[in-house]
């Protein structure tokens, strides 16, 4: 009998402890948005690798790539990208808005129902959990950082010789390390132009450049917060 009221009374203090005790966050979820720019290898901002700019004018069976510049690189809109790779400033040492790089932002043409609709990947380099670039002295590469995967479809408008409009829907698709069960969707929208001082026209008609905006929800049910 006195066996069972101290087993009793043991198991009363552990679910009292259990209920005071502060829930653990088991689904970080949200709303997000992200600025970004990206370049090609004749663009202002430097020689970039894998890089293939678009014309602005249907072709099927080409893949389009853009970068951002590395993480070491200041790049104004970049360093302060987003509030997704902090979960909204839920990772204990972060800061939203965070340092985001696209290595790559690539994408091709096909016809849909008739209708021409560019298909394309993101993978983000997460530089930091917070905002500027990383320091020249930061040993890790780019491509060992943690990364974003999204996927899109959008139609453009090419408005003339130096703008190419162009909107859709993404869906986000996991990533690396803390982003592996990130998932998500919302809207996409950018525009491709040139930072050459003399426009689009005398680099071949090539559009050099572009920056785009995505917002959208998230959700993540193993969000690795405290690391």
């Amino acid at each position: 009998m006195h066996r069972r009221m101290v087993v009793a009374a043991a198991t009363l203090a552990l679910g009292a402890q259990c209920a005071t005790a502060p829930a653990q966050e088991r689904t970080a979820r949200g709303e997000f948005s992200v600025i970004e720019m990206v370049h090609t290898q004749n663009s202002s901002f430097g020689n970039l690798p894998g890089v293939n700019p678009w014309n602005g004018r249907r072709r099927s069976g080409t893949l389009f790539r853009y970068r951002g510049i590395p993480c070491t690189g200041n790049a104004p809109v970049n360093n302060i990208a987003s509030d997704l790779p902090s979960y909204g400033g839920r990772v204990p040492g972060s800061r939203a808005p965070s340092s985001l790089r696209a290595h790559p932002f690539s994408f091709d043409l096909r016809k849909r129902k008739g209708r021409w609709q560019m298909r394309g990947r993101i993978v983000f380099t997460v530089c930091q959990v917070k905002p500027g670039p990383v320091p020249a002295s930061d040993p890790t590469r780019d491509e060992d950082r943690e990364k974003i995967v999204v996927t899109f479809r959008a139609r453009s408008s090419r408005v003339n010789a130096e703008v190419v409009n162009w909107s859709g829907r993404f869906l986000l698709r996991g990533g690396t390390g803390r982003y592996a069960g990130l998932r998500g969707r919302g809207h996409i929208a950018g525009y491709f132009f040139c930072f050459n001082p003399r426009g689009c026209r005398a680099t071949g008609g090539n559009y050099l450049d572009g920056q785009f905006v995505m917002h959208g929800i998230y959700a993540d049910r193993s969000p690795l917060l405290g690391r």
